[in-house]
């Protein structure tokens, strides 16, 4: 283990350019090698399935594995029986002790569901070995954050019998690439308790991070594994001091995760933090959610100028925590939010165009949010405490009703005809 960490590390110092070119060759090279190794898709016997493993990130903090443990909750709470593999360390993700899992061995009858994405699933599957894999139904629990699929993907579509995406927009995207059916199964955040939020767990967060009180607080996270450029932190930061530049007691705090496993769009942040001065908070993330849940204690808004979500996790768990919301109006985030509920900043459609190279798919496009409108926002929220209670309690409700989940319905064949 301490070889591969030592090699990861060293590779993580290579430039990110450098990084995809030669990633790129070696997934050419052994991808198609792996895939031969795994059974493809084959008919299977027609049956209620009543128990499933999940092969997934369950020890990584990314959205993948949130995503493959919000499944696991929903599908134990309704009276499946779930067995989990944890493929995190197969496919090199960030670990975090506190979220490690003692992975299973999956029963002759289990459904199994691949909560990770193609480019890593093949090599999960491979790893998993073809005993393993014979003679069951394979669903890809699969979602995308733009209109155009990788190619690559496709070559994991010969192993699913079927595909799982969390948004209608993923599920547009999947549909062009793959002729497999596609099946809406929204991300059930709210079966889970919302976070808990204190005026006490306020006070000690803006205590800890030296704001005062009074202060007006917006707070942003994400992985820099998700490219800089798509989550527009920046943007964010350059909205926030062209609101406020005459409220210097105001803050943004942007917590961030895999910074050493992205050293450049760190060193991005830093620099557009730097220049921005003392209003802009950079906080890396720590171990669990708790930190996170925290920041959602201590601020006015949270803020997400987002590109494009493939469905946008923190976003929901915002809106069940009680704290108002202003969001790009595109996207996935666009199956659970609306105007009545969040302050949605409306978007041009531009060309994609990632210097970070997460996202390098010809003839895309994503969105470039109007900054003057997210300025008004953060201007209106700030100085209307009403409206910030009146988006909060509408975005609990909404969030309530459009998000309890429908995994097992879906299983079942019982999903509505919308899926």
């Amino acid at each position: 283990m301490g070889i591969i960490e030592d090699c990861r590390r060293l590779w993580r110092t290579l430039p990110l350019s450098t990084r995809l070119k030669v990633g790129k060759r070696i997934r050419f090279l052994t991808e198609p090698l792996l895939a031969a190794s795994i059974p493809a898709a084959r008919p299977y016997p027609q049956r209620s399935f009543r128990s499933v493993t999940i092969v997934g990130s369950f020890s990584s903090p990314i959205g993948q594995g949130i995503a493959a443990k919000l499944l696991d909750y929903e599908l134990r709470s309704r009276g499946i029986i779930v067995r989990r593999i944890d493929a995190s360390e197969w496919i090199g993700a960030p670990i975090d002790p506190q979220l490690a899992i003692r992975s299973d061995d999956p029963a002759p009858d289990d459904v199994l569901i691949v909560a990770l994405n193609p480019d890593v699933a093949i090599h999960a599957l491979a790893k998993l070995g073809k005993d393993k894999l014979r003679n069951r139904k394979v669903i890809g629990y699969w979602v995308w954050e733009l209109e155009v699929v990788p190619r690559f993907w496709k070559l994991a579509g010969r192993f699913a019998h079927e595909i799982w995406t969390p948004s209608h927009f993923s599920a547009r995207a999947l549909e062009k690439l793959f002729d497999i059916r596609v099946k809406v199964v929204p991300h059930p955040v709210s079966l889970l308790p919302p976070p808990v939020m204190t005026e006490e767990r306020r006070a000690k967060c803006r205590e800890a991070l030296g704001i005062p009180a009074s202060a007006f607080v917006a707070v942003q996270s994400f992985s820099l594994a998700s490219s800089l450029t798509r989550k527009n932190a920046i943007g964010a930061i350059s909205a926030f001091v062209a609101a406020f530049h005459d409220q210097p007691d105001a803050r943004l705090v942007l917590r961030h995760l895999s910074g050493d496993r992205f050293p450049n769009s760190l060193h991005r942040l830093r620099e557009a933090a730097q220049v921005a001065g003392q209003q802009i908070i950079l906080r890396p993330a720590g171990s669990g959610l708790d930190d996170l849940h925290d920041l959602y204690a201590a601020c006015d808004v949270y803020i997400s100028l987002h590109r494009t979500e493939g469905f946008g996790l923190n976003l929901a768990e915002v809106m069940l925590a009680g704290r108002p919301l202003i969001a790009t109006n595109w996207s996935g985030n666009l199956d659970f939010m609306d105007s009545e509920c969040v302050a949605l900043v409306n978007a041009d459609l531009v060309a994609l165009d990632d210097p970070d190279k997460v996202y390098t798919q010809k003839a895309a496009r994503w969105a470039e949010p109007r900054m003057d409108e997210a300025i008004r926002w953060l201007r209106k929220l700030a100085s209307d405490p009403d409206q910030r209670r009146e988006f909060a309690d509408a975005a609990r409700t909404r969030a309530l009703s459009a998000l309890g989940g429908n995994a097992v319905e879906t299983l079942q064949g019982n999903e509505t005809p919308d899926n």
